[in-house]
């Protein structure tokens, strides 16, 4: 079914169809009816389409041109800043508040790292197999703090690092209604927490104890 001019709704499509339909007019003004006025007006609107189109592509093509341009250039003038920061840090010379006037951070100093915080709400549950889950909150430790979990076997038995991860969870196996206490610290950049309150299951033997505080 053939596409009518009526119809078209494509930029490029209608107006080389404005085109035919201007010049098909002009050739049969007489069997189509058409005044002179009549073939100016249609002239007009196929001429006039065709220049805004023509305008529309090149302002089109100018701003993307300008986006490009932008981009080019930002990065340009942001690599000359950077080179002029280094220099400008890396001199003794120039102020704190001189750099500050410039928008850049003041001369290097050693950073003070945050220590880790102790993990806290430890619970440890066991079923009857013997299959033990720990898990705890974080307490506003970042996901790069490693958690080590320390296990003893009796309530005054020597503490020995069972495992790490850096999840809040925990589990491992162990002989179901054999004494187990559990506690964690938290490590990050060198520096360790102090141990959590420390949980006991099967303190009196039995099966699916709840770990609780020792």
């Amino acid at each position: 079914m053939p596409q009518y001019i009526t119809e078209i709704q494509a930029d490029g499509e209608l107006n080389t169809a404005l085109a035919s339909f201007a010049q098909t007019c002009t050739a049969q003004a007489t069997p189509l009816g058409l005044t002179p006025g009549d073939i100016t007006e249609i002239t007009n609107a196929a001429t006039n389409f065709d220049t805004n189109l023509l305008a529309w592509q090149g302002a089109k093509n100018a701003a993307s041109n300008a986006v490009t341009a932008k981009d080019g250039q930002k990065a340009t003038s942001k690599a000359v800043v950077s080179k002029f920061a280094k220099k400008f840090r890396a001199n003794p010379a120039v102020s704190d508040q001189l750099l500050a006037s410039l928008m850049l951070p003041p001369h290097s100093t050693p950073g003070e790292k945050t220590a880790p915080t102790t993990p806290i709400n430890l619970i440890a549950n066991g079923d009857g197999n013997g299959f033990v889950t720990l898990k705890w909150g974080r307490n506003g430790n970042t996901a790069a703090t490693v958690f080590e979990i320390w296990y003893r076997l009796s309530a005054t038995g020597e503490w020995t690092v069972l495992g790490s991860t850096t999840k809040a969870k925990f589990e491992h196996q162990w002989t179901p209604g054999t004494y187990i206490g559990f506690r964690l610290t938290a490590s990050r950049n060198g520096q360790t927490s102090p141990a959590s309150t420390p949980v006991v299951l099967w303190e009196q033997g039995g099966e699916g104890t709840l770990g609780l505080a020792a």
